[in-house]
């Protein structure tokens, strides 16, 4: 290779890039000016002047390329093997993570000041795609059983049954989620799972002082 000469793999890699920033600047563009539902995916080829085939290499959804989402949600086998590489944290803060993955750092300036624009007129589009959420659950849940079964020490309700917990974890964690992406936007900071976790818990601390005693809920 000759000095200076950038190699093949991390060519293509910026090629890449490149595109599928175009797409991503297109979707963003025409939701800003039209509003999530007068945009179709056809708009969002025809401003980046791709074909449809070319969209769904980078993205599986017009939601996807707003977010900014490239990879698909991890599948329960996959996520418990997550939970596994990260068994030092609490699995609550690697879930939450997961279900953020969405929102990356942006590679280019003007395009993080496009997804800002867009999100902060239109809150709605965080999950935007409701037939990923419930999908999202079940996975979520199925990967947490399996790696709670192993290490039952993890357990954070070791007083209620399994499917609960992994029930209220799941749903915990993509409430967290859309509230860390939600302040990440709005407050133009970057605040982490455990961050998000403890604020919310502060939170929830402060209205149980407020309203009383709680209602016991039964198995």
């Amino acid at each position: 290779m000759e000095q200076g000469q950038a190699p093949v793999e991390g060519l293509r890699y910026r090629k890449k890039l490149k595109a599928r920033m175009a797409v991503e600047r297109a979707a963003l563009e025409l939701v800003i000016e039209r509003g999530y539902d007068g945009v179709t995916v056809e708009d969002i080829c025809a401003r980046a002047e791709i074909s449809k085939k070319t969209f769904f290499n980078y993205f599986s959804s017009k939601a996807a390329a707003i977010t900014g989402r490239t990879e698909p949600f991890p599948e329960p086998e996959q996520l418990a093997v997550i939970l596994e590489e990260r068994s030092e944290e609490c699995y609550v803060d690697v879930l939450t993570d997961v279900v953020g993955a969405r929102l990356v750092t942006e590679p280019d300036d003007d395009l993080a000041r496009l997804r800002r624009e867009a999100l902060e007129a239109m809150p709605q589009l965080f999950f935007q795609n409701r037939r990923e959420v419930p999908e999202m659950q079940r996975s979520m849940a199925r990967g947490l059983h399996a790696y709670l079964e192993r290490h039952p020490e993890k357990r954070l309700l070791s007083d209620r049954p399994l499917r609960d917990e992994v029930l209220v974890a799941s749903s915990s964690a993509i409430g967290l989620a859309r509230t860390r992406s939600m302040l990440h936007v709005s407050g133009n900071c970057e605040p982490t799972a455990a961050d998000i976790r403890h604020l919310v818990m502060t939170y929830l601390a402060a209205g149980e002082q407020a309203g009383g005693p709680s209602a016991e809920i039964s198995s």
